[in-house]
């Protein structure tokens, strides 16, 4: 009875880790790729030095996180605020280098929406 119960905590104990990756999202191989050339674009500029292709990747995933999401769903949002960096500054706060950090969000992660992102940005005179 002992023996049973020591091999299925065996079992067990060897099919934890199975389980947790299973849970776990994998990165695809189109996150990383994206993270790496956003993180080449951000530290060449030094607009953000710091930055890492696993921060980028956690920060933007595979579809460019709320900046993108606000370009696909309602452009004209961003003149009020909604999204991220450049978005959530006042348009009076913006600097050229947050205006260019989230160009070059676009540019990798949804060159979809670069031409409204610079219409915007123009209506701000940026």
């Amino acid at each position: 009875m002992a023996d049973m119960r020591h091999n299925r905590i065996a079992a067990a104990a060897c099919l934890l880790p199975l389980a947790l990756a299973a849970c776990s999202t994998p990165n695809t191989r189109s996150e990383d790729l994206k993270a790496a050339r956003f993180t080449a674009a951000v530290r060449a500029d030094a607009r953000a030095p710091h930055m890492t292709i696993d921060t980028a990747r956690s920060l933007y995933g595979n579809d460019g996180g709320t900046l993108c999401a606000a370009l696909a769903d309602n452009p004209a949002g961003l003149l009020l605020g909604w999204g991220r960096a450049t978005v959530t500054a006042t348009p009076q706060k913006k600097t050229a280098e947050l205006v260019e950090y989230d160009r070059d969000v676009v540019k990798v992660y949804c060159p979809q929406h670069l031409a409204d992102f610079n219409n915007l940005m123009n209506r701000l005179n940026y």
